[in-house]
């Protein structure tokens, strides 16, 4: 799949606070696609608040971010219902995956349309399909299908998800974003709800997105497995960065 190298995260100078009190400042970082960054940190250190002001819910006390390219976050805790009713396991797949199959249906629309021998057409047909190879979009229901597999959620389409569990909810939420290739996926505590065997297949399935990946944990034995990752560690520096393919180091 070709990089998008447009595409990148970046956050300089950011101080953030809750209920009055300073928990970061000074946080400086850049991610580019294929990059990835574990937040590590005890329960209220703020890596919650920081994922928050990188995805542009927060507003920073002092600071910028800077976002370019399509972003995926998944928090802790998920709705369940929007305002037309309960949703299903594929209501919100299809939410997650908008992009590369909004991608496709254009694709077979403007190939429809070369029927017409026109230039207009032609070039619609051009941009449809660099839209569909930008977004590897025609893998798309594959890798879904892989990602429910690999983090163990369930598969029945039709089920409302207020009759799934919060961990079950959360893992269809995690297979879907995985699926979608956004250019930068931000995780929230990603092993909370899975066993073993889902956290090594989880961690698996990052390491070979070419997404720019944060995965904030305070999850020991995930770390362990992440040492390899660059980390900012929350609990012991407040200006950090880190680098692989194309992450500044600072």
């Amino acid at each position: 799949m070709p990089q998008r190298t447009t595409s990148h995260l970046r956050a300089r100078e950011l101080q953030l606070s809750r209920g009055g009190r300073v928990l970061l400042t000074g946080i400086d970082l850049t991610l580019v696609p294929g990059a990835v960054l574990a937040v590590v940190g005890e329960n209220g250190r703020g890596k919650t608040t920081l994922l928050d002001a990188l995805a542009g819910t927060l507003e920073p006390d002092a600071g910028t971010v800077e976002r370019h390219g399509a972003l995926g976050m998944v928090r802790q805790e998920l709705a369940t219902a929007d305002a037309d009713g309960p949703r299903t396991v594929g209501d919100l797949l299809d939410a997650l995956l908008a992009r590369p199959l909004a991608a496709l249906r254009e694709h077979d629309a403007a190939a429809d349309a070369l029927a017409d021998g026109t230039a207009e057409a032609a070039r619609r047909y051009d941009d449809a399909l660099a839209r569909v190879t930008a977004l590897d979009a025609s893998d798309a229901p594959r890798r879904l299908e892989v990602a429910l597999e690999e983090v163990g959620a369930v598969t029945d389409r039709d089920r409302e998800l207020t009759a799934l569990s919060v961990g079950q909810r959360y893992r269809v939420r995690l297979a879907g974003v995985i699926a979608a290739r956004d250019e930068i996926l931000l995780l929230d505590e990603p092993t909370n709800h899975l066993g073993i065997s889902g956290v090594d297949d989880l961690l698996e399935a990052l390491e070979r997105t070419p997404s720019a990946v944060v995965v904030a944990s305070h999850d020991r034995t995930v770390l362990r497995r992440l040492a390899h990752w660059p980390r900012l560690d929350l609990g012991e520096a407040v200006r950090c960065a880190a680098g692989r393919a194309g992450v500044d180091t600072l």
